[in-house]
């Protein structure tokens, strides 16, 4: 019974600093819209009902920051609350990004051209997923490590038969050096029957492992070659990536310098300007995106990354499902 409170208290005391957490969170977030109220009420006039559900909100969420401290028995209620304030966060910065992007819009600000890459650059996107192509051909490092255990656990097995077979022949030695019938001779025969054993049952594993050992020593001495060939590939995809990566963070960077509009598929799921907090992370985000589009020549204009991509293109599919994680934050 002890054990069934104790587990209880401790999952109750985790769901609560995840609770904590989140509502830090949401308070940070409200911080950044009422900042964005801010600036939308120097050029809108008519933002009152912004207004009014920024305060309702901020209410809502210093009452949850008091309540987490009285949690006792409550903790499915303050969930549910959360999850009804966090809505309502989205919704608002939803509805602040349409306003900002209206405000750009009815100041004449050009737009971005996210959406335009040379010919260098579709060609370092072809040279970098050839170096993807060529990296998937190689053994995962969990792989590897995996036929260098085989081949260690056959080989500390091969040492273990050895000293088994050495500790065979000194008793044998000790039986031919003594008298039947005495202390020593006893001893010395009644432990090689047990070595005997022991040495049987290590041969027939070795026996076991020899065609894994084997196998596993030809998968790494394949991969060895593979790299040593496609090592060449592998580098410039990797050069062209750093390049690209470098070329597209300059341009988003100018973009967001020049205060330009940024096009609606970029707005809808990273905003119409880069966050005051984590915006390093921002940019990182929104260059992968940049990235993305080009490596697959993406030119939907309402989804970042468009349509869910067939699963069986597994690094593509991988990728999209990252930059869908790594969006949701803002």
């Amino acid at each position: 019974m002890s054990d069934a409170l104790n587990s209880q208290f401790r999952d109750t005391d985790r769901r609560v600093r995840d609770t904590d957490r989140r509502v830090d969170d949401l308070d940070s977030r409200l911080d950044d819209l009422e900042g964005a109220h801010e600036r939308l009420k120097s050029r809108f006039g008519y933002t009152e009902d912004l207004d009014h559900e920024l305060r309702s909100l901020r209410d809502d969420v210093s009452g949850l920051e008091t309540t987490t401290e009285e949690v006792d028995g409550r903790v499915d209620e303050l969930d549910d609350r959360v999850d009804t304030a966090e809505r309502t966060v989205k919704r608002l910065t939803q509805h602040v990004r349409l306003l900002e992007g209206q405000m750009m819009a009815v100041g004449n600000i050009p737009p971005a051209d996210l959406d335009t890459f040379t010919k260098d650059q579709h060609a370092l996107a072809a040279t970098m997923e050839s170096g993807w192509d060529a990296a998937d051909a190689l053994l995962t490092s969990t792989l590897r490590a995996h036929h260098q255990h085989r081949i260690q656990r056959f080989r500390n097995a091969q040492a273990q038969h050895r000293t088994t077979r050495e500790e065979a022949v000194a008793l044998t030695g000790t039986l031919l050096s003594t008298r039947y019938s005495t202390q020593p001779h006893s001893k010395a025969a009644t432990k090689l029957r047990s070595v005997i054993a022991r040495e049987t049952t290590e041969r027939q594993g070795l026996a076991r492992q020899a065609a894994e050992a084997r196998t596993s020593t030809a998968a790494l001495a394949a991969d060895r070659a593979a790299t040593a060939n496609k090592q060449p590939a592998i580098a410039a995809g990797q050069r062209a990536e750093q390049r690209l990566t470098l070329a597209l963070r300059s341009k988003l960077a100018d973009a967001v310098s020049g205060r330009l509009l940024l096009p609606a598929w970029f707005a809808t799921v990273l905003g119409p300007a880069p966050p005051a907090r984590e915006t390093e992370r921002w940019l990182e985000c929104a260059t992968r995106v940049l990235l993305y589009r080009l490596t697959y020549r993406v030119d939907d204009q309402v989804l970042a990354l468009g349509p869910s991509p067939d699963p069986e293109d597994e690094h593509r599919y991988q990728w999209w499902e990252e930059l869908t994680t790594a969006l949701r934050p803002w």
